[in-house]
């Protein structure tokens, strides 16, 4: 687009909503407060335009598509496995992608189109704007160490004491560290100051596994390889939900691709709904 068509659209818009979307400084030109909410809300426009093009592309086709999941940690261990293998068996013109991460890259990757939808821990109300979830699991978050550590195996440990010790956790953006922050808020405690900051569950689960450190993670986790060294501890106090489930582009609408995908983890998840 010629720049002198580029402005007048953009003057355009600026009387449309009624306020400026540019900051015109020295250094150049920025968004405006207004005018990053309003990219925003365009990018999920964009994302949905996008769903609609595939969604017809395939319709036309009869079958086939490609389906890019997010997946949180623990999915990528348990359920989510099972669903991509019953549907590439079932229809193997489908071609599935699966990109693991915690939760604020995976909402990102879908509001702005690059997911079809997610998999993982339901947001939180205030970031859940133009989102649908559907519940598939519900577990709760306790504290996980292994079998020599002091506090296994004692009953009712206060979270004070808990606290106190060495802690390795997720970065202070994920769901999970923010639920354990919130907890110990609401009990007027200090939050505990983790010694190793990963991203990788699976990083956290092996560390706890060879050193006196606690970790917070879903009780489902203690099934796994890496978990299966670990023992839960009982701290009360710092016990919370946690409810895990597809998450998609309001309105909910998937290509039929992505739908099948959706509908065998659906399946996987009703048979046992923990993860």
């Amino acid at each position: 687009m010629a720049q002198p068509t580029l402005s007048k659209a953009l003057k355009l818009l600026e009387n449309q909503v009624g306020t400026p979307l540019l900051e015109r400084h020295a250094h150049g030109i920025t968004l405006t407060p207004i005018g990053e909410r309003l990219a925003e809300h365009a990018g999920v426009v964009m994302a949905q335009v996008r769903d609609a093009a595939d969604e017809i592309a395939q319709l036309r086709a009869g079958q086939g598509g490609h389906v890019t999941i997010g997946a949180g940690p623990s999915w990528v261990r348990r359920k989510l496995p099972e669903a991509v293998s019953r549907i590439t068996e079932q229809r193997p013109d489908v071609r599935i992608e699966v990109q693991t991460g915690f939760d604020d890259s995976l909402l990102a990757g879908l509001t702005t189109g690059t997911l079809d939808f997610v998999v993982a821990e339901r947001p939180l109300e205030d970031e859940s704007a133009h989102l649908e979830f559907h519940l598939l699991t519900a577990d709760d978050l306790v504290c996980v160490a292994r079998p020599m550590h002091p506090l296994a195996g004692r009953k009712a440990v206060p979270a004070e004491e808990a606290l106190a010790l060495a802690w390795a956790l997720p970065p202070d953006d994920t769901l999970a560290r923010r639920k354990l922050h919130g907890r110990v808020m609401s009990l007027g405690l200090t939050p505990p100051r983790a010694m190793v900051v990963s991203t990788s569950l699976t990083f956290l689960l092996t560390h706890a596994a060879q050193t006196d450190t606690l970790i917070y993670t879903t009780r489902s986790q203690l099934l796994s390889p890496e978990g299966s060294r670990l023992t839960e501890i009982d701290v009360p106090e710092l016990v919370t939900n946690r409810q895990a489930g597809l998450i998609y582009r309001a309105p909910g609408l998937l290509t039929p691709a992505a739908r099948a995908v959706a509908d065998a983890l659906i399946a996987e998840c009703a048979a046992d709904p923990f993860n």
